[in-house]
């Protein structure tokens, strides 16, 4: 009896991809039967494959683009501009052009970009000391053009492992002190992708950041399915979803997803992780920064950040996009 480890990636979506353009929830079970009973019955990855709904670069949206939001997609001649800046902490001084058109940085040390709604951004209302409840009542921590529900995209090709938790994708978020830590600024939702080793099946975890602390989603860190690889894989997409359910001051509640596409197409995306935080989910601290305990991020932020650490990274195809909260099905 084969086992999943040892159905090709590609073989793998073959299977999910002759469908054509679809929305499926794809149920395990027979999976489980034929690959063996290490693939968990329970689980029902959510596949989606679409030719159509795409941006510039060819990428698939999964959400619709909010009506007059915040859009944006790194030009690939010269990537820094207004929005795109080098983001602080990193230790590169260039972005160096691959013969694909792909980018690298010239230091992969500590690679940080930072990707600002408005150009002019410096802190949000109340700097270092910015208030959570002020922040929830008003719905934004900077301006009304803050984002709230947020699809962010990247594309990368990790040639060597990175170090610390992976790739991250980050936000809504503010602008912090890096000599402070102790700053209320700090707020933020990490999605992370682990990229750090050739042999062992890559892992994904949510993570909550704040004052001087990163806490992990309470329902950990999981292994992604289809098993895979990401050091030396070859091109693979990260897509970060943020979506804020609900703004009540007494029960707010934020949705986070990540999909991955595996191929590197752009069209075929996998759901790998999703939460739900609510202050019931008792996630994160106790209160602090003017908030209640277990601080729910549910208000919006002009900042959304990709980082890694060391490695041998290539990337392309960055995309960030203000959406409807509703899944295209179609």
């Amino acid at each position: 009896m084969l086992r999943l480890g040892s159905v090709s990636r590609f073989d793998f979506l073959k299977m999910v991809g002759t469908v054509g353009t679809a929305f499926m929830l794809l149920p395990l079970v027979p999976f489980g039967k034929t690959f063996g009973s290490s693939v968990p019955l329970a689980s029902k990855p959510v596949i989606i494959k679409r030719v159509d709904k795409v941006g510039p670069d060819g990428v698939a949206f999964l959400y619709p683009t909010k009506q007059k939001g915040f859009v944006w997609y790194m030009n690939h001649d010269e990537p820094f501009d207004s929005h795109f800046e080098r983001g602080g902490g990193s230790t590169y001084d260039k972005l160096i052009k691959n013969e694909d058109g792909s980018w690298t940085a010239d230091d992969n040390k500590r690679v940080k970009f930072n990707l600002n709604v408005d150009p002019d951004y410096e802190d949000a209302i109340g700097g270092c000391n910015m208030s959570f409840k002020d922040s929830m009542a008003r719905g934004y921590t900077y301006d009304k053009s803050d984002l709230d529900h947020v699809e962010l995209t990247g594309f990368f090709n990790v040639h060597k492992p990175t170090e610390h938790d992976g790739i991250y994708l980050r936000g809504p978020c503010n602008h912090h002190d890096e000599a402070d830590h102790l700053c209320c600024e700090e707020f933020n939702y990490d999605c992370e992708t682990d990229c750090n080793s050739t042999k062992l099946r890559s892992k994904v975890k949510f993570t909550k950041q704040s004052p001087n602390k990163y806490h992990n989603d309470p329902a950990g860190v999981k292994p992604i399915v289809p098993r895979t690889v990401l050091a030396g894989h070859g091109w693979f997409g990260i897509k970060y979803i943020h979506i804020i359910l609900s703004h009540n001051m007494n029960n707010p509640k934020v949705k986070l997803e990540q999909w991955m596409n595996f191929n590197g197409d752009g069209k075929t995306w996998i759901k790998v992780n999703e939460v739900v935080d609510s202050r019931s989910y008792k996630w994160g601290p106790k209160a602090i920064c003017e908030g209640e305990d277990y601080e729910v991020g549910a208000w919006g932020a002009p900042r959304m950040v990709y980082k890694w650490y060391r490695g041998d990274v290539d990337f392309k195809w960055f995309s960030c996009r203000q959406i409807e909260p509703s899944l295209i099905r179609s």
